[in-house]
């Protein structure tokens, strides 16, 4: 009887220990999913950029930016403002995700952009009759460019890029690996457990420990208020960066009510089925 009784306490501390597992795989696979769906995922940029009118915005930063150039060469307001347009904004700022997404560099294709500065400038240079230094337009047209590369850009994807095409590329594998170790303990559980009471019992651990993890990281990002704290100059760009931690924080409350959902859904099993083995 001793030896049963031991037997008992292993089995279960040994079933206890792949609950435990079982939960930090859901939690990983969770973050996985969520960030295969967001952080990785180009079409969610796009989306967050749509959202919060960044096309438009970041067309106002680069006149300005004209405006500040142009001040020292003597070309006027009017001038500055004819150049870009939300769609050539739009336009290089997929081409830019596209090449980024792709495990590129992020290289900003500024063909347009050349090609309509210089065409209004030579029209402007013949409006007003004036003498230009070629070199002088070289120069002018070359930080035009170099600003409207900074523009286009998203220093965030920049300082991680290393990190973030490593993460991208195995991220598929690990989610895959994450979900098969998930489904062997589901099994293990369940073949080594001859009263299903137990089976479920342990799968209720598990989600609510996953859970309560998500709704810990949930509750963290809320409580800081997102990335609204961030320091960024480009205001399209801080826009973007706030609406798109908002909506991850929403996906991680859903994944937590799902398991939430998910645990009293097991906590009933496990009651149904303990409470008809007690009454036989």
């Amino acid at each position: 009887m001793a030896k049963k009784t031991a037997g008992k306490k292993v089995r279960d501390i040994l079933f206890g220990v792949l609950s435990f597992f079982l939960s930090l795989f859901l939690f990983m696979l969770s973050l996985g999913v969520v960030g295969e769906i967001s952080l990785f995922n180009k079409s969610f940029w796009i989306d967050q950029m749509n959202s919060t009118n960044y096309f438009v915005d970041k067309c106002d930063e680069m006149t300005d930016r004209l405006v500040i150039l142009g001040y020292a060469s003597g070309l006027s307001k009017d001038f500055c403002e004819k150049i870009v347009d939300p769609i050539m904004i739009t336009t290089d700022t997929e081409t830019y995700l596209d090449d980024f997404f792709e495990g590129g560099t992020g290289r900003v294709d500024t063909t347009a952009f050349k090609q309509k500065f210089i065409s209004e400038l030579e029209s402007y240079i013949k409006e007003k009759n004036a003498k230009v230094d070629q070199s002088n337009v070289d120069y002018l047209v070359k930080n035009a460019e170099s600003r409207y590369k900074d523009c286009v850009k998203i220093p965030l994807l920049t300082q991680i890029a290393g990190y973030f095409h490593a993460v991208k590329k195995y991220l598929p594998y690990i989610t895959a690996g994450l979900a098969l170790l998930f489904a062997v303990i589901v099994l293990v559980l369940t073949f080594g457990n001859r009263w299903r009471h137990r089976i479920f019992k342990y799968l209720y651990f598990a989600t609510a420990a996953d859970c309560l993890a998500l709704t810990t990281v949930a509750v963290y990002v809320s409580i800081n208020g997102g990335l609204k704290n961030i320091n960024l100059q480009s205001r399209a760009l801080y826009q973007m960066v706030v609406l798109f931690a908002n909506n991850v924080n929403i996906m991680l409350w859903v994944v937590a009510a799902f398991f939430l959902v998910s645990a009293f859904l097991f906590f009933f099993l496990y009651r149904s089925f303990y409470l008809r083995l007690t009454s036989d």
